[in-house]
């Protein structure tokens, strides 16, 4: 037998045995596999390989800074270090002029002001931008005696004008680097990050806003440093958990709560963070290289840093400032009778000495304790006038004494509490505290009738009943006059009525109706007081009110009550007591429920759909010798062309999404999801902090779209960049394109230029210089009347 050898045969006799069968194919072994070029549309195979180099390379950049334990890498962009320092030469040139009030600078200086007198002080706006400015003049001497009261008075000589203007003007020169490196960290050129820099560099508008004491230079500052930091956090996924990493998702939630309490507009920059950062931890889930522990991990530092830290950082902010803030000022008026009361002077002046419990005899006052309209407090009113017998919609009417709520403190707001079965207006001995459950009758001080209610309309309110003080006309219609007291916030059902702290509603006994303000202004007849009603639907803030001043009545002759009302005076013994919680609660519902500019007309006021368009200036302020005059107005090369690159930019975004639908992939997978993360953070940022004003009912300026010019400048370079990437497939469109975008930076500065005197104010044009600026016919300047001639 032979037996046959098992040795394969060699390599090359083996490809002669295959090659035998095709003889074509040595021409295709010798012609070169064709390459798959990226982005030239066609089908994209998967990136397994390139994921795999990009993972490797990472490992190599961790071991090799894991073997230099000790070192610290240091560079300098002498572009970014140049742009720093043209921003700080542009917002501090001349920054001490002019030496007078600038627009809001009324209200915030003010406010800086009133910290250095522990005075309580009211605004819709979040503390720490003012308290900021604070601490920036406390360091230069800011005095207490400080005096001025409208737009355009002059400053005091030892008023610390620069110091206090210097603190928003660095902030907002700071934000030119941060909008190179937000550039450089979305991955663009750093020619497209320079055009961004230099286009915030000379917008008029971002200047203005900060090269005085107001909030948009600091606001801006910190929604691009919270921007910047969270995108170095995403770029440093590769290397979780380590220093750098906690470092700059700490700064994200520190800088992001910074924003957020200077203004509650920072809030859609918060949003946008956190909806990034929750879809890049979806995105993690889906990676089954972690681990439970490590998602878990994640999850909780994430939250801690980004949801824990800054509530509490908020907290603390308002803390600082309730803590500052002592003393009754002019806007205490706008909180509860407890708040105030608790503040030195003022209202605590007058409660200090009063009666605890509110006792049958007790004379009092009635405050609304929720206004409808924060800032207008109204009390329980009556005078000797009467409703007029038919209303101009033909309803008639009950001719009872009007009941209404005043804004103002009065004697007419005075009530006695009497007993129902007993005629004395006096307090007993010992006193007899009225408690949750009690019936009253409530006998208004000055003209001694009772407060009543009736099946009659009311006069604005048709749906609701009447309230009058109760006038016997020897008619078939009885008095009514007798409630119930319901103490809302009691904690046991034998609570006594307390001043302040009691929150109550009077219950009609007869019809079981709730005693309600409606807010709404009565006509001339009721001089303008707001109604007074009752409410079938008594679970309402509307119907809540609280005793605010309180006194026992020890005279028992009418003529003597008057008096005893009119004249009478508490001596403060021990002040009222709230807890911060308390007082931060309310605080914080004041704030969002304030309506105080709603219906403000202002000459320089506008709508959102004009911001894009530059359709509107807003006046600073104007000198009273010359032309010199400093307005809030945009570049109108950049806010167009930024404008028109969110929307071209969504234009190529809708372009490819139809032709990857086509199966036409123009981008590599990388480069496509960078393209749609940017959009998603500069579009969407855009949008996300631009729409939502369609929705208030504020009276507006062009300053609440500063943040959105951020967002479309930045819009701009990136579409400026991807668009360069695409023209190098074609050999003369990059010279073109750099050609356009160098034209462009040449308008810029040209506008920049032209619009400088209405930015810094130093020179006083002719008036045919400045209606030859205005460039489109609803900017409006001002122009000193020229005095006319003496007569010859």
């Amino acid at each position: 037998m032979e037996i046959q050898s098992t040795t394969p045969p060699p390599a090359d006799r083996q490809r002669e045995r295959v090659t035998s069968f095709h003889p074509q194919d040595d021409i295709r072994r010798l012609m070169p596999e064709p390459q798959r070029v990226e982005g030239d549309g066609s089908p994209m195979p998967g990136n397994l390989e390139e994921r795999g180099r990009n993972l490797q390379e990472n490992d190599r950049i961790l071991q090799a800074e894991k073997s230099k334990p000790f070192s610290v890498q240091f560079e300098v962009d002498v572009v970014q270090f140049l742009l720093t320092l043209a921003a700080l030469g542009s917002r501090l040139w001349m920054l001490g002029h002019p030496r007078a009030v600038v627009f809001d600078e009324l209200h915030f200086a003010k406010f800086a002001l009133l910290y250095t007198k522990k005075i309580f002080f009211f605004d819709v706006h979040p503390p720490l931008g003012k308290l900021l400015l604070a601490v920036a003049g406390g360091f230069s001497g800011l005095e207490d005696n400080a005096d001025f009261d409208h737009i355009g008075a002059g400053y005091s000589p030892t008023f610390p004008v620069y110091t206090m203007r210097l603190l928003p003007a660095v902030l907002g020169s700071l934000v030119v680097p941060l909008v190179y490196q937000i550039a450089v960290e979305l991955r663009l050129s750093r020619w497209a990050a320079l055009l961004a820099g230099l286009c915030v560099i000379f917008d008029n508008a971002l200047l203005v806003q900060s090269r005085f004491m107001l909030m948009e230079g600091m606001l801006l500052f910190f929604m691009c440093l919270s921007l910047y930091s969270y995108l170095k956090f995403r770029n440093l996924a590769h290397r979780q958990f380590s220093v750098q990493w906690f470092f700059w998702l700490s700064l994200t939630g520190v800088s992001f709560t910074c924003n957020l309490s200077i203004k509650y507009v920072g809030f859609f920059t918060a949003a946008l963070i956190m909806i990034q950062v929750a879809k890049d931890y979806w995105n993690l889930l889906g990676d089954v290289t972690k681990s439970d522990l490590c998602l878990v991990k994640h999850l909780f530092v994430r939250a801690f840093l980004l949801l824990t830290v800054p509530v509490l950082g908020y907290v603390f902010i308002f803390y600082i400032h309730l803590s500052l803030l002592t003393k009754a000022g002019p806007h205490d008026n706008i909180m509860t009778s407890a708040f105030q009361a608790s503040l030195e002077g003022g209202l605590a002046a007058l409660t200090k000495g009063q009666p605890l419990n509110v006792a049958y005899g007790s004379q009092i006052t009635l405050r609304h304790t929720h206004s409808l309209s924060p800032g207008k407090p109204c009390w329980l009113h009556s005078h000797a006038h009467v409703y007029p017998i038919r209303y101009p919609d033909g309803r008639g009417s009950s001719h009872q004494q009007q009941v209404t709520c005043y804004v103002f403190k009065d004697i007419n707001n005075w009530w006695i509490v009497k007993h129902p079965d007993r005629n004395l207006l006096v307090v007993d001995e010992p006193p007899k505290p009225v408690k949750h459950g009690d019936v009253v009758q409530l006998v208004h001080g000055i003209t001694s009738r009772a407060l009543n209610s009736h099946d009659v309309a009311a006069p604005l309110t048709p749906q609701n009943q009447e309230v009058t003080c109760y006038i016997d006309y020897n008619i078939s219609m009885a008095s009514q006059n007798l409630w119930k007291v319901e103490i809302v916030n009691r904690k046991s059902d034998d609570e006594a009525w307390q001043i302040i702290n009691s929150h109550i509603r009077l219950h009609h006994l007869g019809t079981g109706q709730a005693l309600k303000s409606t807010g709404k202004q009565l006509p001339d007849w009721g001089f303008f007081q707001l109604e007074v009603t009752t409410d079938r639907v008594t679970d309402q803030p509307a119907t809540v009110w609280n005793v605010e001043e309180h006194r026992y009545t020890k005279i028992q002759d009418k003529e003597g009550q008057t008096r005893d009302i009119a004249h009478s005076e508490m001596i403060p013994t021990e002040p009222t007591r709230l807890s911060f919680w308390t007082k931060f609660l309310e605080l914080q519902y004041k704030m969002f429920m304030a309506k105080g500019d709603v219906e403000m007309e202002h000459k320089y006021s506008s709508e959102p759909i004009q911001w894009p368009f530059l359709s509107k200036n807003v006046a600073y302020w104007m000198s009273p010798n010359n032309n010199q005059q400093i307005h809030l107005i945009g570049n109108p090369v950049v806010w167009y062309s930024a404008f028109l690159s969110v929307i071209l930019y969504v234009g190529v975004f809708v372009f490819y999404l139809m032709r990857r639908q086509r199966a036409c992939y123009d981008l590599s997978e990388s480069d496509w999801s960078n393209f749609v993360f940017v959009g998603e953070i500069l579009v969407g940022g855009y949008l996300l902090h631009y729409l939502p004003f369609f929705l208030t009912d504020r009276t507006l300026f062009l300053h609440s779209y500063l943040p959105c010019v951020i967002y479309k400048i930045l819009a701009m370079a990136a579409l400026t960049d991807h668009l360069y990437s695409l023209s190098k497939r074609i050999s003369y469109i990059p010279s073109l394109l750099t050609i356009f975008v160098l034209g462009l930076v040449t308008c810029v500065v040209w506008a920049f230029y032209r619009l400088s005197p209405f930015t810094y104010g130093s020179i006083s044009l002719r008036t045919e210089e400045i209606l030859g600026l205005m460039w489109r016919d609803t900017w409006d300047f001002l122009i000193h009347a020229t005095p006319s001639p003496p007569p010859q």
